[in-house]
């Protein structure tokens, strides 16, 4: 769906960069393989001592439930002994918003985008 949506293709550009620049970029990662093929990843990194971030996590869109193994397996993997778990933005989209709060987070920060009005 990249070709028709443009913010899917920035998206695709930017976890593609990451997924090219891991090590540099000190991104921890952790995968779900069906049958050797990977059907689930996850990119994140450390803020601080206290936080992760988790800055992507993609499924195989025909087995949906994986986005809630992979983000519990991933964080009991990487991040056992972290307290918060930074799930970044959810871009207002309310299925990402639904699941958010389903983890039932400690606090959620108030997001605001501006937009230029045209004359």
């Amino acid at each position: 769906e990249c070709d028709k949506n443009p913010m899917l293709r920035v998206e695709f550009e930017a976890v593609h960069e990451a997924l090219s620049h891991v090590k540099p970029l000190n991104l921890d990662g952790g995968v779900i393989l069906i049958s050797d093929e990977v059907v689930a990843f996850s990119l994140g990194e450390m803020l601080n001592m206290q936080t992760a971030v988790i800055h992507a996590e993609k499924v195989d869109p025909r087995i949906p439930e994986l986005f809630t193994v992979i983000n519990q397996q991933f964080c009991a993997h990487q991040y056992i002994d972290v307290p918060f778990i930074n799930r970044e933005q959810d871009l207002g989209q309310p299925g990402l918003r639904k699941a958010k709060r389903s983890y039932h987070p400690d606090h959620m920060v108030e997001k605001y985008q501006i937009c230029l009005k045209t004359p």
